[in-house]
């Protein structure tokens, strides 16, 4: 990996979507990004998604859903903080690639 991800991304996909994947990827090519790595849903996705953004080699993650990274609302919440904290958005194709965002007012109900 270079030393900065200044055209870096990841791609961020559920289980066996290799389909999405290309298209993800063909995003990014079109964009002129690289592709770091694609990872796909599994039970060490959201470690090595963590240690992708916490070395601040990418720019952007892209994923088609937000929700594709986890159903867990307070795991989504923590990636979104963390990617926030290091400067790395997270961009849905669901939302034409724009930034995800989640709602939250910090009080119990949402």
């Amino acid at each position: 990996m270079e030393q900065t991800g200044t055209n870096q991304c990841l791609v961020f996909v559920g289980r066996m979507e290799n389909h999405v994947a290309d298209r993800l990827e063909e995003y990014a090519k079109q964009n002129d990004m690289k592709v770091v790595e694609t990872i796909f849903k599994d039970d060490r996705a959201i470690d090595k998604l963590t240690y992708y953004i916490e070395r601040e080699g990418i720019i952007c993650i892209l994923v088609r859903s937000i929700w594709d990274i986890s159903t867990d609302r307070e795991t989504v919440k923590s990636i979104m903080k963390l990617a926030a904290e290091h400067n790395v958005s997270i961009n849905e194709e669901n939302r034409g690639f724009e930034p995800a965002t989640l709602v939250w007012d910090g009080g119990a109900g949402c």
